[in-house]
């Protein structure tokens, strides 16, 4: 049995031992001390296996069994270790290349059917690569490192056809690994460089799909499931900084896309879309402490959130985060944007074609909103600090729109019914409140505010209604009641 592991000093021989069969073509050459190398083809027509080794304490072995294929195998260092095998194979290609020391490659193709290529290629030291692709068809993967201590692993397991993968690392101890298993025409690629970064992968049991990581920075940390996705789902993460994480999952659907972008340093985006059709995602985050929890399952969902500054949050997950919510049902659209630091943004939307959309600019504002049955819509602004939204819209196509400027000031809507439209505006100042609530058909409501410590409430339940109030000073209060 072949072993991966440094030969002793005390090995002072060359051992080369060759098994071949028709057609079958070994050539090994190895200088150096304590080399060893191993060539197996049996019942192997039109095989090739060519092994270099240069420098001391490398082992190298190749197996070919009933496969069409090619090994080669080069190594230049020291304690370098290669091992490659092709077993019932057609078609199968393997080529790894190592330079430098103690670096550790493996490479399997078993079971599969025409097409199937492995590549692996390590500069520096102390790396580790491994690659296996089982009963796999017209499948590609490939590993490059460049560095030391890095880990590549690509896995192609059970049944699939035509998927490719391919993992590039530079610098120190980066971890990359992709899984297809029983998939079909499914690519992954990851890019690493810098310091102890992680990413994963993984696409199983569907059709199609597209898995991007890119990370450059330190231990930045990604995974990404596609579960079951069938019409080309795709998924790219991009992260650049240190200590930024993402987690994406897409499963049991078809044909969504997820795009995350984090800038900076300890931002954090954990990203669903679970049961879901032709949904759209688009996450970014720059700057420091951010925070995106996402959730989508139905149809035709479309979710932008964009965080810029410190410690903002998005809180629009079923399962994770403080402040339930998500987006449910179909056609959903959801726009949040924040520049600051500590705005808060939480969201739910269940039913048919809601839209919203906030912008927070500051420190510490807060959305909460939730809308229910169809095609209800909600616009706001925030500026300043330490401002609160809280929205709730039922029925259907009630309008809420609004803006606030200045510091701790406060909006709530509460539409149910048909057709009820609120427009409010708080022009400047502190801690002036407004309350709208709307019940039943076309009632429309216009609130403005400016200056300190004002209160407007305005309640309609009745059928085409109109309230309208302006506050503009101190300590004003205005309440507004039609049935």
């Amino acid at each position: 049995m072949f072993k991966l592991t440094p030969l002793t000093a005390a090995i002072l021989v060359i051992v080369s031992a060759q098994a071949m069969a028709d057609d079958s073509v070994s050539n090994q050459s190895q200088v150096g001390t304590a080399n060893i190398a191993e060539v197996k083809q049996t019942a192997a027509p039109f095989s090739t296996a060519a092994q270099q080794q240069l420098g001391e304490g490398n082992d190298a072995m190749a197996v070919q069994d009933t496969a069409t294929g090619t090994i080669t195998q080069d190594q230049a260092g020291d304690f370098n270790a290669g091992y490659a095998e092709q077993l019932f194979e057609n078609g199968s290609t393997i080529v790894q290349q190592q330079v430098g020391s103690l670096n550790i490659s493996h490479a399997s193709q078993s079971i599969g059917m025409g097409e199937n290529q492995a590549l692996q290629q390590q500069t520096g030291s102390g790396n580790f690569s491994f690659l296996y692709q089982d009963s796999q068809e017209a499948t590609k993967g490939q590993t490059f490192q460049f560095g030391d201590a890095n880990e590549a692993n690509i896995e192609q397991i059970q049944l699939g056809i035509a998927n490719n993968a391919t993992i590039i690392q530079y610098g120190t101890a980066n971890y990359g690994t992709t899984e297809q298993i029983a998939h079909m025409g499914g690519e992954i690629g990851i890019n690493q460089a810098g310091e102890g970064n992680y990413a994963y992968g993984d696409q199983r049991d569907g059709n199609g799909g597209v898995i991007t990581i890119n990370q450059f920075g330190d231990f930045n940390g990604s995974e990404v499931w596609q579960g079951g996705q069938t019409a080309n789902s795709q998924a790219t993460v991009n992260q650049y900084g240190q200590t930024n994480e993402t987690v994406v999952d897409q499963s049991f659907g078809q044909n969504n896309n997820a795009q995350v972008l984090q800038v900076g340093d300890v931002n954090a985006i954990y990203a669903d879309q679970f049961d879901s059709v032709g949904s759209v995602l688009a996450l970014y985050q720059q700057g420091t402490g951010n925070v995106h929890f996402t959730y989508q399952s139905g149809d035709s969902h479309v979710l932008n959130a964009t965080s810029v500054g410190t410690e903002n949050k998005v809180y629009a997950s079923n399962w994770k985060g403080p402040q339930l919510g998500g987006q449910f049902g179909s056609n959903q659209r959801a726009t949040v944007t924040q520049a600051g630091n500590g705005n808060i943004a939480s969201f739910n939307q269940d039913g048919v074609g809601h839209i919203m959309t906030t912008n927070q600019t500051g420190t510490g504002n807060k959305t909460t909103i939730s809308q229910a049955d169809s095609y209800n819509e909600l616009y706001f602004d925030q500026n300043g600090s330490d401002n609160i939204l809280i929205a709730d819209q039922r029925g259907t196509t009630n309008l809420a729109q609004g803006t606030t400027n200045g510091t701790g000031n406060t909006t709530e809507f509460d539409q149910s019914g048909t057709g009820n439209q609120a427009f409010t505006t708080q022009l400047y100042g502190s801690d002036n409140m407004i309350s709208v609530k709307q019940a039943d058909t076309m009632n429309v409501a216009y609130v403005t505010q400016g200056g300190t410590g004002n209160m407007a409430s305005v309640d309609q339940s009745g059928v085409t209604q109109m309230a309208t109030v302006q506050q503009l000073g101190s300590d004003n209060r205005a309440t507004v009641l039609q049935q």
